[in-house]
């Protein structure tokens, strides 16, 4: 394990993300289970703030990353 848990993340999942036939609608469910898990471990009041932050987040995350598509050869790595 590194300094990164991002890294960490996508070290965990390359395994799962180079087989052939990756099923990403399972993988992309089991992470989403995660954070799951993860709003839940927060105080009842801040769950909903937390949960809206998360959307928000992956909906900028993945925006900004269509948007420089093409520019980085691993873009799943560009963002710390």
């Amino acid at each position: 394990m590194s300094d990164c848990i991002h890294c960490d993340i996508h070290d965990l999942l390359d395994e799962h993300l180079d087989k052939e036939g990756a099923d990403l609608s399972a993988i992309t469910a089991k992470v989403t289970e995660v954070l799951a898990d993860l709003v839940l471990m927060a105080n009842p009041a801040e769950r909903m703030p937390l949960l809206a932050e998360v959307v928000a987040n992956l909906g900028g995350f993945v925006l900004e990353k269509a948007a420089n598509d093409g520019e980085d050869p691993d873009t799943r790595r560009s963002r710390h």
